[in-house]
């Protein structure tokens, strides 16, 4: 009998002792601690208010008191201060192995400082987020009174619908193990490589539907009172692939709403050159 628990037991030690090894391991890589994500109607879903995490490698993710990635400011902007807020998509949030001080919404704020104005950040981006959950963002929040509003526009959102939490793999609470987050990252990829995109027929009217939503998160802005920029974010398979046919109808919505234009296809494809 001991000749046969022995085995056993080393097996179980063993294995123990792969788990927990295992799990300082991903902890020390930044899994484990992942942003959590509220779940609501308005906007589908975004992260809760007040948190902060070390995340991959290290990078710092801070989502303030008003649920946005940024630094704590109040409710209102403070007085003479310009108060940028940036809405989109997983660019516009930056990922979680991107540190706060690296997004492009605090690069554009420090640059915007330099010359002593008072200039205050809020990154509502979000993963996975398409124009129907920023306009519902936006509607819903007013804004939190921001002066500029700069709404970051990528082919990819043209494809989507409202997304729901349910559909990606975020944590309304948080997973106990980092192991249990690993699992769930893995199981969404494995999960997508069956999927396949709608018919032609069917993103060619979605595209017109979310110009559309362009065009009224652009009057929400306005109508709050703030500057509002579309930022035409070409993607990589874009660029590659010739003329982006989305890029000039998204630039038409900020003529027809009376919203400022900026279009990064020029600067990205110089970046791309050697």
């Amino acid at each position: 009998m001991r000749s046969v628990l022995r085995p056993a037991v080393a097996l179980v030690i063993g294995l123990a002792l792969v788990s927990v090894a295992g799990e300082l391991a991903l902890r020390a890589l930044g899994l484990g601690r992942p942003i959590v994500y509220d779940n609501r109607l308005a906007w589908g879903f975004r992260p809760l208010p007040s948190q902060t995490q070390s995340r991959w490698l290290g990078a710092r993710v801070h989502v303030n008191a008003l649920g946005v990635r940024g630094p704590e400011v109040g409710a209102t902007r403070a007085p003479g201060a310009t108060r940028l807020l940036f809405l989109g998509d997983s660019v516009t949030w930056g990922g979680s192995y991107v540190d706060d001080d690296a997004l492009f919404a605090a690069v554009a704020a420090r640059r915007l400082a330099h010359d002593g104005r008072a200039v205050e950040w809020l990154d509502a981006g979000v993963n996975a987020w398409g124009p129907e959950n920023m306009l519902g963002f936006a509607r819903e929040t007013g804004g939190f009174d921001s002066s500029v509003w700069i709404v970051v526009g990528l082919a990819d959102d043209f494809r989507r619908e409202k997304t729901q939490v349910a559909e990606v793999p975020y944590f309304n609470t948080p997973p106990a193990t980092a192991w249990e987050e690993l699992f769930v990252l893995a199981a969404y990829h494995v999960l997508t490589a069956y999927k396949v995109p709608k018919p032609d027929a069917d993103l060619a009217r979605l595209a017109e539907a979310n110009l559309a939503l362009y065009a009224a998160i652009a009057d929400a802005g306005r109508a709050a009172g703030a500057r509002v920029l579309l930022v035409w974010h070409p993607t990589t398979d874009a660029l590659a692939s010739g003329p982006d046919p989305l890029r000039a109808p998204f630039l038409d919505v900020a003529a027809r709403t009376g919203a400022g234009a900026l279009d990064l296809t020029a600067a990205a494809l110089a970046a791309m050159t050697p």
